[in-house]
Parts: C-alpha cells; sequence; structure tokens
C-alpha cells in the first residue's frame, strides 16, 4: 500500500470519525415515538457516547430519573443502548484496521 492510499484511507476515517462524534446527537437519527420519547432517545444517546468513551461528549452518569415518565425513560434507555453500541462497533472497526501488529 502506498502511503498516498494510506493517507487518503486515514483521511476518509477521520472524516467519518468527526461525522459520527458530532456535538449533538441528531434528531433524525432517533426511531419513532413520542416527543417525550424524543427527548429521552436524544439525552440517553448523548449518555451512551460518552460512556463508550466519545471525546465528543462529556460523561454523564445519571441514568433517567425514576420520576420522569415511561415514554422519556424507554426513549433515554433505547437511545443510550443504540449509541454506546454503535460507537464501541466503531471503535472496534478502527482498531481492527489500525491495531497493534499491523
Amino acid at each position: 500500500m502506498t502511503k498516498s492510499m494510506l493517507r487518503t484511507q486515514v483521511g476518509g476515517i477521520v472524516l467519518l470519525a468527526m461525522s459520527l462524534g458530532a456535538c449533538s446527537t441528531p434528531t433524525w437519527t432517533s426511531p419513532p415515538g413520542s416527543e417525550r420519547f424524543q427527548v429521552g432517545y436524544k439525552e440517553g444517546c448523548d449518555a451512551g457516547y460518552a460512556t463508550a468513551g466519545s471525546p465528543f461528549y462529556d460523561r454523564i452518569d445519571a441514568p433517567p430519573l425514576p420520576e420522569a415518565d415511561a415514554d422519556y425513560q424507554n426513549g433515554w434507555r433505547w437511545g443510550f443502548y443504540e449509541c454506546e453500541k454503535s460507537y464501541n462497533h466503531f471503535q472496534a472497526t478502527l482498531h481492527s484496521m489500525f491495531g497493534a501488529g499491523q
């Protein structure tokens, strides 16, 4: 592999990482649901990215409040697990491409 090909691949990965690690979760990425579900999903997703280690999100240790309505809680949980899983998958892909021993 030539240096220019490697630079192109690395540039593409950096661009992908930047787009995945935006400062806020876009609302169009959430599954359909009520407005409270959407708010919960976005906030849970941000927390999931932060927990998974994204440098673009502040760590959020607090789970949804127990007194929050069921739609919000369901959205928060769904967003948290989906976004945490997504970021972990992205990190595993990067590691498999550029990890130790390659």
